[in-house]
């Protein structure tokens, strides 16, 4: 798309006078606006009072398909961000190898079953900002750019 965009507008300048800054700051954000920006990877985060150290990929796994529910003696209650972000779709998929939809289902089933409840949902990355920040038992995920200071980051896909 990039390239596409790229010859689009070298051939709409063609034979005009424009400085080759102006036309690099157009791409430039012409190329961000297409591609919808880039989502960072996601990473695990706990509050920085909290017992938990580095996680693994199948122990986060587990805490977010409610099959862990104590880490180093320390009961832990997932969080997730709300459904249709970004971010939550690119974790599961990077956790779990599920889509966020697949792990709607799976919720689903698991709660028609009675075998288990879904990680709290959040209204936003400030919410989850303050609530894992709060207490040491919440465990939540957040773009690595975007991780405040007070929280500890225990796992990286």
């Amino acid at each position: 798309m990039r390239l596409s965009f790229a010859c689009l507008s070298i051939w709409f300048f063609e034979g005009k006078t424009v400085k080759k800054g102006l036309l690099a700051s157009v791409l430039v954000v012409a190329g961000v606006l297409l591609n919808g920006g880039a989502v960072a990877d996601p990473v695990v985060v706990v509050g920085a009072s909290s017992e938990i150290g580095a996680l693994t990929q199948n122990q986060v796994r587990q805490i977010f398909n409610g099959q862990l529910r104590k880490v180093a003696g320390v009961a832990v209650k997932p969080l997730d961000l709300p459904n249709g972000s970004s971010t939550r779709n690119t974790f599961y998929q990077d956790v779990t190898g599920k889509s966020a939809e697949q792990m709607k289902s799976y919720w689903a089933r698991m709660i028609f079953t009675g075998r288990g409840m879904p990680p709290r949902e959040v209204s936003s990355e400030r919410e989850m900002n303050l609530l894992v920040g709060s207490d040491p038992s919440f465990v939540g995920y957040l773009e690595e750019t975007r991780v405040p200071e007070g929280l500890k980051v225990v796992y990286r896909p």
